[in-house]
């Protein structure tokens, strides 16, 4: 005689299967109902993913890549400039067919030796570099402007992120926060013409005496807006397209660092001198130092 396992709590009817958009949906209410009881949110280990992952049936790698995917997404951000303008990070993401480690480093050393930039923040899931100052650093941008096949970066601060998806496989996210520029526009717009209009516009909407010069505002603080969000837009597409370009070349083998393998990236340095005696400037070896 053939026994059929039934729930818990002892009753003879077989077990229900739930589906995996049922599953998801479970999980989703539970968490709803637990903050919903002022319960903590401790969290979960990634290991505790993993185990629970492989209960269910998912392979380890795909569980791995679910996790960067989550912890990838950019927070949604709120108030009235990011409304208006947009959000104030640009971000981009590459699946890099090489082991997490050596990504890593090379993209340390390429923005300390190539795009002269420090490290300022290390972070437990990034890496924050900013802009060197100082001559060396400005003669060594010139330099390598002047001796590179590629555009350099040019960016004031860069969010690095490498997370393992497995032994030869790495996520690279990069995030430039662009906050500062968004706010530098809206007080541009706000500034130039903005705010007669935009005064004007409220007076109208706020009273109820028909005011025909008034309503003269109402298209001024649109355009206004329009043209922040135009401009604001503009920064955020070449921003997106400098990073898209990096990675392209950090995915195709083409990011090299001076004096490490190839002889660096198509240059960046000259030499002001004679043959043998000359000053060089701009990255001559590894890590550009010299």
């Amino acid at each position: 005689m053939t026994s059929t396992s039934g729930p818990p709590g002892g009753s003879n009817l077989p077990a229900r299967r739930l589906s995996s958009s049922e599953l998801e949906a479970v999980i989703r209410r539970a968490v709803e109902i637990q903050s919903a009881t002022g319960a903590p949110d401790e969290g979960i280990s990634e290991g505790e993913v993993l185990r629970i992952g492989q209960e269910l049936g998912l392979d380890a790698v795909t569980v791995r890549r679910a996790i960067v995917d989550v912890r990838g997404r950019a927070p949604e951000e709120k108030g009235a400039l990011a409304r208006v303008m947009g959000p104030g990070v640009v971000r981009a993401a590459r699946t890099v067919r090489r082991p997490p480690a050596q990504v890593g480093l090379l993209l340390e050393e390429y923005l300390l030796a190539c795009e002269y930039m420090v490290v300022q923040r290390r972070f437990p899931d990034r890496t924050r570099y900013v802009r060197a100052t100082g001559v060396g650093a400005t003669f060594g941008r010139a330099a390598q402007k002047f001796g590179s096949k590629h555009k350099m970066l040019e960016l004031q601060q860069l969010d690095v992120a490498v997370s393992a998806i497995d032994a030869d496989t790495a996520l690279v996210e990069l995030s430039v926060d662009v906050t500062s520029e968004r706010g530098v526009t809206a007080i541009i717009g706000a500034s130039v013409g903005g705010g007669a209009g935009i005064s004007a516009a409220v007076f109208a909407v706020a009273t109820t005496i028909p005011d025909p010069l008034a309503l003269v505002g109402l298209p001024i603080a649109a355009g206004i807006i329009a043209g922040m969000r135009g401009i604001f837009g503009v920064v955020r597409r070449s921003t997106q397209e400098k990073l898209e370009s990096f990675l392209d070349r950090l995915e195709h083998g083409e990011l090299k660092v001076p004096g490490r393998g190839g002889g660096g990236d198509g240059g960046g340095g000259i030499t002001i001198g004679p043959p043998g005696f000359g000053i060089r400037i701009g990255p001559s070896g590894p890590g550009g130092r010299r």
